[in-house]
């Protein structure tokens, strides 16, 4: 989900990002007896990639602390050569030590994708690509809204085709998940077409803050596009939701009732991070005087790392380089960071969700140019 929705998520005024699932009846997988083994980087657990993975990278993302890594199911060709999860692809990953999480995207910050109802194929295609790979029943595939689409007009179309999407999989055993805003996770959620929920990072997004404050997400995207120097290549990072135990639709060869990451390292992995109540300056060093190495802006959330009297040393983008935008190490103020159960604000408002604004057609299709594959 990298490339392909970068002008959805870097389009927000703050950082980048999460999503849904569901099925008729909500899939929850036992309470695993033997979670694998738990990391001990301080790393997220939980990363999505559009490249394709050979043994050194799985590897890599294993040895950095990852357990569960999200890979695509698309329509062929795929929208990016390599994003789409192959089945020989599925096996390297699981010999890793990794399990496997699964998200459709085929040109989904393309609105014709919703407005043509192509809820029903879109379901199709993921199930055939869900059976190669050997996904088993139990778990999830998400499913992508790669764009801030909350008006009425927009939104409309989309909760048609989750509705579409929960028909398709009745009787599959898998559930159905959404990656989008808190406007869009949160009216599928209403509408009962879903029961995971992975919210993206761009938290200016409609709604994005308020279904987030909620608790009912599943994920949430914390880092996007970044390269940490252990890991070598482009990936996000996600932290689950604490009260999903660890289990967030993952899967590998032996199922999925052993796949949670556990309830402690998930908690820990989640009171590892804070977000940023203001606009603040971090600092090199608790010298006086100290150079400012950045300014981290109001609602990023940054790792924490050590406390010293009223300070906290923080790692800002998980460790890993955006582009030109390094990641920092430094120290800021213990009263600038809130902890991670609400955004600063706590806010409730979902904004222009719903709203009956005419939407003009440069909006609706500004992305889809690429989008060559998907007309008919």
């Amino acid at each position: 989900m990298i490339a392909s929705r970068r002008n959805f998520l870097l389009g927000s005024t703050a950082a980048a990002l999460g999503a849904c699932a569901t099925s008729s009846k909500p899939t929850k997988a036992a309470t695993p007896t033997t979670p694998p083994a738990a990391p001990t980087t301080g790393f997220p657990l939980i990363a999505d990639t559009a490249a394709r993975l050979d043994a050194a990278k799985a590897r890599a993302l294993y040895v950095a602390g990852v357990r569960t890594v999200f890979r695509y199911y698309s329509h062929l060709p795929p929208s990016l050569v390599g994003k789409d999860l192959q089945p020989e692809e599925a096996k390297i990953i699981l010999g890793e030590g990794l399990s496997i999480g699964s998200v459709f995207q085929h040109y989904n910050n393309c609105f014709r994708t919703f407005e043509n109802n192509w809820g029903r194929e879109d379901a199709e295609q993921a199930l055939r690509m869900a059976e190669a790979a050997g996904q088993p029943a139990g778990s999830a595939i998400y499913f992508g809204v790669d764009a801030d689409w909350p008006y009425q007009q927009l939104r409309d179309p989309i909760l048609k085709y989750f509705d579409d999407v929960k028909r398709a999989f009745e009787g599959s055993g898998i559930a159905v998940g959404i990656y989008s805003n808190g406007c869009i996770c949160n009216a599928v959620r209403s509408a009962g077409t879903a029961s995971y929920f992975w919210l993206s990072g761009s938290t200016g997004h409609s709604g994005t803050q308020a279904f987030y404050n909620t608790g009912q997400w599943t994920m949430f995207q914390n880092a996007l596009d970044i390269a940490p120097s252990q890991v070598g290549f482009g990936i996000d990072t996600n932290i689950a939701n604490p009260a999903t135990r660890g289990y967030i639709g993952q899967w590998t060869d032996k199922g999925t009732t052993t796949q949670s990451h556990g309830v402690v390292p998930t908690q820990a992995v989640f009171a590892g991070r804070a977000f940023l109540r203001a606009n603040t300056e971090l600092m090199q060093d608790l010298n006086p005087g100290a150079a400012s190495l950045t300014t981290i802006l109001k609602d990023r959330n940054v790792r924490r790392l050590e406390t010293s009297g009223d300070f906290v040393k923080v790692v800002t983008q998980e460790g890993g380089p955006r582009g030109a935008a390094a990641s920092y190490t430094g120290w800021v103020p213990a009263s600038a960071l809130a902890p991670m159960d609400r955004f600063p604000d706590n806010s409730s408002n979902y904004g222009l969700c719903g709203a009956p604004t005419v939407v003009s057609d440069t909006t609706k299709y500004q992305s889809c140019e690429r989008a060559t594959s998907r007309l008919r």
